[in-house]
C-alpha cells in the first residue's frame, strides 16, 4: 500500500502548481457544465410552457363558457402554441379549479399541476420546474470545485469525487432519483463544508491572542473523531432524511416534516457537540498541562477563554451555514415532489413556505369600577369566605387578589363563548399591507363544543365583513383555516369576523348546532403573509447561533473551573432547564398543597416556587425565541427575537457567564491542577 501513499503524496504537490490549478479548473468546469447545462435548458424549456399553461389559465371563465374554459372542463386539456396539454387526471380536479365567478384562483398551482405531464423523464421531477434552483446548483457546484483546488483541497475534492460519482451514476441508471439526489447533496455538502472551513481557518489567522486560540480549536475540532462523526453524520443525514418521508402524505405535511426534522437535527447536533467541546477543549488542556504552553506566552486567561468561545462561534457558524444550505435546497426540492391535489400544492405555498404575522381579535377589556364591585359582591355572598376573613384564617388581601383574577378570566372566556345558535363579532386589526397585496389572509381557529369527540363535527358559519356566509364543518380542539376574501378588509387595515354557532340558512335562518361553542385565548386568529420562506429561514438560524453562543459561553467557564465530567453536568443542566423552562412554568403553576397541609408542607411549597420559579424566569428567553416551530407553521421570526437571541442570551448571557468563570478561573492554580499533582 506505499505506493498509494506515495502516488497521493505526488499529487499532492501536484496541486501546489499554478498550471496544474488551472488545467483542475477548467476540467472542473467543463464536467459540471456538461452534466448541469441540458438539465437547465430542459427546465428552461418547461417552465416556459408552465408559464404559457398560466396565460391561458388567466383567460379562462367558466361562467362565460369561452373555449379555454370548456376545454378544460370537459377534456382535461389546455391548448398552448398549437398543442394539447393534459390528461384525465386534469380532467378529474378540472371543475374544482374554477371559483363561484367562474375564474381560476391558484393559477400557479394549477399552471404546474397541468405542466407535470410535459416534465422530461430523464430529468430529476424535483428540479425540473425550477431554472433559477438549478442554474444556482450549477454555479454554486462550479464555484465550490473552484474554491477547493485553489484552497489546496484538490485531493479532498478529487476524492469525494471518485466515491460519489459511481454511486449517483448506478442510481440514476436504475432510475433511483431520490438516491441520486440524496449522494449528490452528500459528495457537495462534505466540499462545501472543507471549503468554509478551509477560508475560516485563512481568517482566523494567529495574529493575536484570541484569534490564534480561535485558530487552534477550530484546527483541533475538524481532526477530532467525535467533531468528524458529528459533523459527517449531520451532514450525510439531511440529504437522506426526505427518503423516510412517506410521498403518500399531503405535501405541506411532508415538508412541514422535513423542515421540523431538518432544523431540530442540526441544532441538536451543534449544541450536543459546542457543549462537548467547550468543556473539553478547557478541562483537557489544564489536565494535561498543555494550558501551560499557552499561558507562559503574551496570552491571558480571559484571552484564553475568549479564543475558545470565538473558536466555537465560528465552528458553530459554519455548521449552521453549510447544514442551513442543505435543508433550504431539501424543501425547493420536496416542494416540487408532486402534490396530492391542487389545494394541497397551494396551501404549501401560502401556509408553510411564507413569513406570516398574526393578528389576534381585539377583546375588550374589564372596566375597573364593575371589577370592583364584583369582587365586593362574591364576598359579601359568601359567608364561609367572609367568616374566615374575619377570623384570621385567610388574608383579605390575598382573597381579592385571586377573586380579581377569577372575574377577569371569566369576563374573558364570556367574551370567546357562542351560544347554540348565537353569533359573535370578533374585530381583527394591521391587515393594511394584506388588503394593498390581494392576497387572500388565512383565519385559523379551533373550537370546542360538547365532550370535545374527535368522532363528531359541527356546523359553523363565518360571516367576512359584509360578504355572504361561508358555512363549514369543522372537529372540535383540531385546527383549521379558512381563506378571508382580501376585499372583506376595510380601508384601515380592520377586519370583521362574525362566527354563528349553527347552520346559516338564506334568508338569515339559523339552524342551531347541538352545544354551545368556545376557543382558548390563541384559538382564533388571522395569518397573511409578510415575506417569503428564505428570510424567515435565516432568522431562524440567526437565532439558533444566538442560542449557541451561550451554550460555547457556559461550557468554557464551567470547564475553567469545574472538572470534565462536572462541566458537562452544569452545563448540560442549565441548558436542559433553559430548553423546558415553558414547561416548568406550568409545573409550578400547577404544583400547590393543601390549604390545611402541616406547616412544614406549605414551607417546602413556597421553597420550591421560590426555586424552581426563580430559574425558570431566568432561563424563559432561552425557550421563548425557538425557531422550528414557527418556521413549521409559516410564521414570521421577527427580527426582534434575532436581536434577543444574539443580543441577550448570545452576548449579554454569554458576558454574565465569562464574568463568573473568569473570575473563578483567574484565582485558580493552574499548576496544582493540571495533571493532579503539585
Amino acid at each position: 500500500m506505499s505506493w498509494i501513499g506515495s502516488a497521493l503524496e505526488r499529487f499532492g504537490l501536484w496541486q501546489e502548481r499554478f498550471s496544474s490549478r488551472v488545467l483542475l479548473t477548467v476540467v472542473a468546469m467543463l464536467l459540471v457544465s456538461g452534466a448541469v447545462v441540458p438539465l437547465w435548458w430542459s427546465s428552461l424549456q418547461h417552465a416556459q410552457l408552465v408559464r404559457e399553461i398560466a396565460g391561458v389559465l388567466r383567460e379562462a371563465n367558466l361562467q362565460e363558457r369561452n373555449a379555454a374554459a370548456v376545454n378544460l372542463v370537459d377534456r382535461g386539456k389546455v391548448q398552448v402554441n398549437g398543442r394539447e396539454v393534459g390528461s384525465p387526471r386534469v380532467q378529474a380536479v378540472a371543475q374544482g379549479m374554477f371559483n363561484e365567478r367562474g375564474t381560476v384562483d391558484e393559477i400557479p398551482a394549477f399552471a404546474s399541476f397541468i405542466g407535470a405531464v410535459e416534465a422530461p423523464r430523464w430529468a430529476p421531477p424535483q428540479v425540473v420546474e425550477q431554472p433559477m434552483l438549478v442554474g444556482g446548483i450549477g454555479i454554486g457546484i462550479v464555484a465550490l470545485a473552484v474554491l477547493a483546488i485553489w484552497l489546496g483541497l484538490a485531493l479532498p475534492l478529487v476524492g469525494i469525487t471518485v466515491v460519489t460519482v459511481p454511486i449517483t451514476a448506478g442510481c440514476y441508471f436504475f432510475g433511483q432519483m431520490q438516491l441520486f439526489i440524496a449522494f449528490s447533496g452528500i459528495g457537495i455538502l462534505l466540499v462545501l463544508f472543507l471549503v468554509a472551513t478551509q477560508l475560516a481557518l485563512r481568517m482566523l489567522s494567529p495574529a493575536g491572542a484570541i484569534t490564534g486560540v480561535a485558530h487552534t480549536l477550530l484546527l483541533e475540532a475538524t481532526r477530532q473523531r467525535i467533531s468528524l462523526a458529528c459533523i459527517g453524520g449531520l451532514l450525510v443525514l439531511l440529504p437522506l432524511l426526505p427518503l423516510f418521508i412517506s410521498s403518500r402524505d399531503p405535501l405541506r405535511y411532508q415538508v412541514q416534516t422535513f423542515i421540523a426534522r431538518g432544523t431540530g437535527s442540526v441544532f441538536l447536533v451543534a449544541a450536543f457537540l459546542t457543549l462537548l467541546l467547550a468543556c473539553a477543549t478547557v478541562a483537557f488542556e489544564i489536565r494535561d498541562r498543555q494550558i501551560w504552553s499557552v499561558l507562559t506566552k503574551p496570552v491571558s486567561r480571559l484571552q484564553f477563554l475568549s479564543g475558545k468561545w470565538l473558536g466555537l462561534a465560528v465552528l458553530d457558524a459554519l455548521i449552521l451555514s453549510v447544514a442551513g444550505t442543505a435543508v433550504l435546497v431539501q424543501v425547493s426540492l420536496l416542494s416540487a415532489r408532486p402534490a396530492g391535489s391542487v389545494e394541497d400544492a397551494a396551501a404549501l405555498q401560502s401556509q408553510v413556505l411564507v413569513a406570516r404575522a398574526s393578528e389576534r381579535p381585539v377583546y375588550k377589556g374589564m372596566d375597573p369600577i364593575e371589577l370592583r364591585d364584583a369582587v365586593n359582591r362574591e364576598i359579601e355572598n359568601d359567608s364561609v369566605l367572609r367568616g374566615e376573613i374575619e377570623a384570621g384564617a385567610k388574608s383579605e388581601a390575598d382573597v381579592v387578589r385571586q377573586l380579581r383574577v377569577q372575574k377577569i378570566t371569566e369576563f374573558s372566556t364570556a367574551q370567546r363563548t357562542i351560544a347554540a345558535g348565537a353569533s359573535r363579532s370578533y374585530s381583527f386589526s394591521g391587515l393594511l399591507e394584506a388588503r394593498k397585496a390581494g392576497i387572500a389572509p388565512m383565519l385559523r381557529y379551533s373550537f370546542h363544543s360538547g365532550p370535545d369527540s374527535s368522532h363528531q363535527v359541527y356546523p359553523v358559519s363565518f360571516l367576512f365583513g359584509d360578504l355572504p356566509p361561508q358555512l363549514v364543518e369543522y372537529v372540535p380542539v383540531q385546527r383549521n383555516v379558512i381563506p378571508v376574501p382580501a376585499e372583506a378588509i376595510a380601508e384601515d387595515g380592520t377586519l370583521r369576523v362574525t362566527i354563528v354557532n349553527g347552520a346559516m340558512m338564506e334568508g338569515g335562518r339559523i339552524m342551531p348546532a347541538p352545544w354551545s361553542m368556545n376557543f382558548d385565548a390563541d384559538g382564533l386568529e388571522v395569518l397573511h403573509r409578510v415575506g417569503g420562506f428564505g428570510g424567515n429561514f435565516l432568522r431562524a438560524m440567526l437565532v439558533d447561533w444566538g442560542k449557541l453562543l451561550f451554550i460555547a459561553a457556559l461550557g468554557v467557564s464551567a470547564a475553567g473551573v469545574l472538572s470534565f465530567p462536572v462541566a458537562v453536568l452544569v452545563a448540560m443542566t442549565i441548558f436542559i432547564v433553559g430548553s423546558i423552562s415553558p414547561f416548568l412554568e406550568i409545573a409550578v403553576d400547577q404544583f400547590a398543597v393543601p390549604i390545611d397541609a402541616p406547616w412544614f408542607m406549605q414551607v417546602f411549597e413556597a421553597f420550591i416556587r421560590g426555586v424552581v420559579g426563580s430559574v425558570q424566569w431566568l432561563l424563559a428567553p432561552f425557550a421563548s425565541v425557538g425557531s422550528s416551530t414557527d418556521l413549521v407553521d409559516g410564521r414570521l421570526i421577527p427580527w426582534g427575537s434575532v436581536g434577543r437571541a444574539v443580543g441577550l442570551i448570545g452576548l449579554l448571557w454569554s458576558a454574565l457567564a465569562f464574568a463568573v468563570g473568569g473570575w473563578a478561573f483567574s484565582r485558580k492554580e493552574i499548576a496544582i491542577y493540571s495533571g493532579g499533582e503539585g
